[in-house]
């Protein structure tokens, strides 16, 4: 009763965010940048809350600032001078070397996945939608094999939850779920490619999960916050979709035609 209990949350705490998300996304243009925008404000917030001790003002609002200027203006050499200045004030500001180089880290960790999500949604929309529904079912086949299925623990030291069924399931999901959505929405002959890269994607997603679990455990948290039921904060939700988008964006640059 208490799995079915969690399984209920998780799924109203998906509820609520996602109508929004997808008008967006179908949508696209302005529209669904601005939906990537807020939520990597909201990403931003949450790791700055897991990695600090201490809450600065001057220091989050001139990331606020630094993230801004880096997803709208899209310029390179602009976007590391921000970013480096950023840095250098979380130290004057009294955060320690370590704190201030893991917040500038997570910060380009969050922003290149975000600047490549609308990228590759201005590209192709089938495309975005492959990587995101992908990314989506690994973590839905991973939870209900962990959670069904799961008996022998693996990854105790960072994220005492994970089982070797659920990482199993969750890439078996990936791997089904990308050849079938290449059957239909590419080319019957495109299949064992596609299910190539929902396995590639399904690895990534379960290392970028890793990572951020790594992270809550080093500071005792469990949640990176509360603003979805069920889930815990957005980056408990979107974690393993972060290093998913950049390895799919570095084999797409590849193999673009493909892809397209």
């Amino acid at each position: 009763m208490e799995r079915l209990y969690d399984l209920l949350k998780r799924i109203i705490g998906v509820l609520l965010l996602l109508p929004p998300f997808a008008l967006a996304f179908f949508a696209g243009g302005i529209y669904f940048k601005i939906a990537v925008f807020l939520a990597l404000l909201i990403l931003y917030y949450e790791i700055y809350r897991i990695i600090s001790n201490r809450f600065n003002p001057y220091a989050f609002l001139f990331g606020i600032f630094t993230i801004s200027i880096s997803f709208w203006k899209g310029e390179v050499i602009v976007s590391l001078l921000f970013l480096s200045i950023f840095g250098v004030i979380n130290y004057i500001m009294g955060f320690s070397a370590k704190e201030a180089l893991t917040i500038l880290a997570v910060v380009v960790f969050i922003l290149i996945p975000a600047t490549v999500l609308v990228d590759i949604r201005e590209v192709s929309l089938k495309l975005a939608f492959f990587v995101l529904f992908t990314n989506w079912m690994f973590d839905t086949g991973a939870y209900l094999s962990g959670k069904f299925l799961g008996r022998r623990r693996i990854f105790t030291n960072i994220s005492p939850g994970k089982t070797l069924e659920g990482l199993i399931g969750g890439i078996l999901t990936s791997t089904v779920v990308g050849g079938i959505l290449g059957y239909f929405l590419w080319d019957p002959n495109k299949v064992i490619g596609f299910s190539l890269t929902g396995l590639y994607i399904g690895v990534l997603a379960q290392v970028g999960d890793l990572l951020e679990s790594a992270l809550k455990r080093e500071k005792g948290l469990k949640d990176s916050g509360k603003i979805m039921p069920g889930h815990g904060g957005l980056f408990d939700r979107v974690d393993s979709l972060l290093l998913s988008l950049i390895g799919f964006y570095l084999i797409f640059r590849i193999f673009r035609e493909f892809y397209l």
